[in-house]
């Protein structure tokens, strides 16, 4: 199969590069650990204005109606810079859940804040010791929750009954809901412990299905790994460049084997992910029973190659690459976060082994 980015596409891939230069430098970054900021305004506004947190928005509510596609091109790119921005949890799957499950006042209330940039959301995902309520009051813990310290809206997927699960959406302003700061490696990101104990919310009108937690599922596990899959890149590529300016013994590193056996095994491991990553997109949109797993194999192998790649930036930079003073590190801690966030390695590879059970 033959798959290759439209020119529509590749423009969209330009924007979000020369939008994320001007707006998300390393420097900014670096920077936003200290801010206390929930995220990187500058950043999120610019991507609201140039229509990309409205990518799976209808445009009768303000969105781009683009697609999966479209939405992880725009995560790969914002993974390689470490943007500080909720946009898988906002623009991506809280766009999509109340858009599939939302009634028309709900949509009309929620989408178009989040195409605007108004707003932002955390997923609070499946546990198992979360309930609901028949009169709506909500009983769970979740940690670490990615962005959840400082955003607007919080969606919960709970436990629904007959094989269902239910969203409910609880606004930041709620008393009830307690959310703190939950401090991780990554400063790149904020995190939050939630705790709801009797907590009121709004449901989404239609229940989550099994094939509706299916397409979550995907969606998060797919999105996840294009994250990871930028960062990996700009490992890689800052690797590469040290290589070659670095001069040991009278030549520059990279042209010792060493060196470059390690380099040439990161390109052959990240052109794989990526094959599978964009398999895995492209399925969310159009062949939707093929998408979890997909979208699982995208996020398992995401897991073991990025955080190979980080630290192997480290390696080749030597002493110095060990230094706060030095980016690799930021890579590094992201990918350890991004391991564990949308589902820990175990998650995946239990699920791959299931289906590769029954098919035996």
């Amino acid at each position: 199969m033959q798959f290759s980015f439209t020119e529509d596409q590749e423009m969209i891939r330009q924007s979000v590069v020369e939008l994320v230069a001007r707006a998300c430098p390393i420097s900014e970054v670096r920077a936003f650990g200290q801010s206390g900021a929930a995220y990187s305004d500058r950043l999120w506004q610019d991507l609201a204005g140039a229509g990309f947190l409205g990518a799976l928005i209808p445009e009768a509510h303000g969105g781009s109606e683009l697609g999966m596609l479209e939405a992880g091109i725009v995560l790969e790119v914002l993974g390689g810079a470490l943007a500080s921005v909720p946009y898988l949890s906002t623009a991506v799957a809280a766009a999509d859940l109340i858009g599939r499950l939302g009634n028309d006042a709900q949509k009309a209330q929620w989408l178009p804040k989040i195409a605007a940039g108004q707003i932002s959301v955390a997923i609070a995902g499946w546990s198992e010791s979360a309930s609901v309520s028949n009169d709506g009051q909500i009983q769970g813990n979740w940690a670490p929750v990615a962005h959840a310290a400082g955003a607007d809206l919080l969606l919960a997927v709970l436990n629904g009954g007959g094989g269902n699960a239910q969203v409910v959406v609880l606004e930041n302003s709620n008393a009830d809901a307690m959310v703190e700061e939950f401090p991780t490696m990554d400063s790149t990101r904020r995190f939050g412990a939630v705790e709801l104990a009797g907590t009121a919310g709004e449901r989404l009108e239609k229940p989550l299905d099994p094939a509706g937690r299916a397409r979550l599922g995907a969606i998060l596990s797919a999105g996840a790994a294009s994250e990871m899959m930028g960062g990996a890149t700009c490992a890689m590529d800052m690797a590469t460049n040290y290589a070659k300016e670095r001069i040991q013994f009278g030549r520059p590193i990279g042209t010792f084997q060493a060196i470059k056996h390690m380099l040439a095994d990161q390109l052959v491991a990240l052109e794989g992910l990526r094959s599978i990553v964009w398999c895995a997109l492209w399925s969310i949109d159009h062949a939707p029973e093929e998408a979890l797993l997909a979208a699982v194999t995208a996020k398992a192998v995401a897991d073991k190659v990025v955080l190979q790649i980080a630290s192997e930036n480290i390696q080749v930079h030597g002493g110095s690459g060990f230094t706060t003073d030095i980016d690799a590190h930021l890579y590094v801690k992201r990918a350890q976060l991004d391991r564990i966030v949308w589902g820990p390695p175990s998650h995946h590879t239990d699920f791959l082994e299931q289906r590769l059970a029954e098919l035996a």
